[in-house]
């Protein structure tokens, strides 16, 4: 099968701006929040949600929460120690250059999606509920059940912010290693759910792929083939 490699597609070319963000600008290049506020307006209005519940929530922190930004840099740092049962990972692998994840403590914005309670479905879900349907975007005791297809829909909402951001030249990372333990995160008084993807958003000054090492320079994706099967 030919592999079609050349597109003209101008969606593919603004996805194609993609970089992973080590070190944010600061300073004059922070983004304008009424900037940031639009952009995300504009992916909640056109991300798809099952049964339009939307479990999830997207917690916005800016340049004055810089505290927060602290604490949740050290949750990762914990996360990656107990992972891997290092004691400081700071000192014990870092001390030439900060995780990748260290973007969060230069970031403009920063994003913790968590998990979401509708507590006042819009009256189409009521009619529903009313014939019997149950859904656990409703209820405090099921919400956790839905780790899962909430995860899967932040992902989508996440990837729409990022081709939006792309398309204005702003810069986007994600990180994974933090603890999902609500128990971590009693500092941080807005995160009462599991939370489910941190990122980071601003103007890109030091990029993983421009500053790679040798051997990071082997960390590619799989195979094409080996991800996609057309089933003949």
């Amino acid at each position: 099968m030919k592999i079609v490699k050349k597109s003209n597609s101008k969606v593919f070319s603004v996805l194609s701006k993609y970089r992973y963000v080590r070190h944010f600008q600061s300073g004059t290049s922070r983004l304008k929040e009424k900037t940031v506020k639009k952009l995300l307006y504009q992916a909640w209005k056109v991300t798809p949600s099952k049964n339009n519940f939307m479990p999830y929530k997207v917690h916005v922190l800016g340049p004055k929460h810089q505290e927060y930004k602290d604490s949740i840099f050290q949750k990762c740092l914990q996360n990656e120690g107990d992972s891997d049962g290092v004691i400081d990972p700071l000192t014990d692998r870092y001390l030439e250059q900060l995780p990748n994840y260290a973007n969060i403590l230069t970031c403009d914005y920063l994003l913790i999606f968590t998990l979401r309670v509708e507590h006042y479905p819009n009256p189409f879900q009521q009619m529903l509920i009313e014939r019997g349907h149950n859904y656990p975007a409703t209820k405090e005791n099921e919400i956790e059940t839905l780790v899962t297809p909430a995860s899967l829909e932040v992902g989508m909402f996440a990837n729409t912010f990022k081709t939006l951001c792309l398309e204005k030249d702003i810069d986007v990372a994600f990180t994974g290693c933090f603890p999902y333990d609500i128990t971590h995160w009693r500092d941080i008084p807005f995160v009462k759910r599991e939370p489910l993807l941190l990122m980071t958003i601003g103007k890109g000054k030091v990029f993983r792929q421009d500053h790679a090492s040798e051997v990071e320079k082997t960390d590619y994706k799989p195979d094409y083939k080996k991800v996609i099967n057309f089933v003949g």
